[in-house]
């Protein structure tokens, strides 16, 4: 049993160590508008996204994961911004920034455009696309820019993001993997007894 139990703790800290989820809480501002005004809802939008930090993995210190031409892995993700919603079946995760050590710094969001002629990673004017740069990143939070389109609107909105990151930490999980170990052996002693 116990050989049993640090084979698991073992193995499932190599996982938790290659693959962790990472949350971006975001928001978005109006900030201004090239043309007619796309979308019918508010001025603010905000939501989330999230992917396995293993994607960066390989990455170039200072440098883009990503070709802005394919989609990336997405765990999830959700935002609503002037009354326009995306989520995993509408959008995914364009690329991830890297900052001089290798951390991830920053992330880009698009919405997949079914118009031919267009690259994953743009803007075109007169269909439901979406665009989000969200860099400049220090210590979990950044700021970047927005950019919506709505079908047959010529126009686009053009917004401020500021986010947030979350990531679970890596010795809270083996610290939970520990104490259930713990309870294990205390169980099987005290069933000894």
């Amino acid at each position: 049993m116990r050989r049993l139990l640090i084979t698991a703790f073992l193995a499932f800290s190599a996982t938790a160590a290659n693959a962790i989820p990472v949350r971006f809480d975001f928001s978005i501002s109006l900030s201004s508008v090239q043309g007619i005004k796309p979308g019918t809802g508010t001025a603010n939008g905000s939501g989330y996204v999230v992917f396995d930090t293993d994607l960066a993995n390989g990455g170039k210190p200072g440098g883009l994961v990503g070709d802005m031409k394919s989609p990336l892995a997405t765990l999830d993700l959700q935002f609503s911004w002037l009354g326009m919603n995306y989520d995993t079946s509408s959008a995914s995760l364009g690329g991830i920034y890297l900052d001089s050590m290798g951390r991830i710094s920053g992330w880009s969001i698009d919405a997949f455009t079914p118009t031919p002629g267009c690259t994953f990673q743009c803007v075109q004017w007169g269909t439901n696309d979406f665009t989000l740069l969200a860099s400049n990143g220090s210590s979990g939070s950044g700021g970047g820019i927005a950019l919506l389109t709505q079908s047959r609107v010529n126009g686009v909105a053009i917004g401020n993001v500021s986010w947030t990151k979350s990531v679970p930490e890596p010795g809270t999980l083996g610290l939970m993997l520990v104490g259930v170990a713990g309870l294990a052996l205390r169980r099987r002693k005290l069933r000894k007894a």
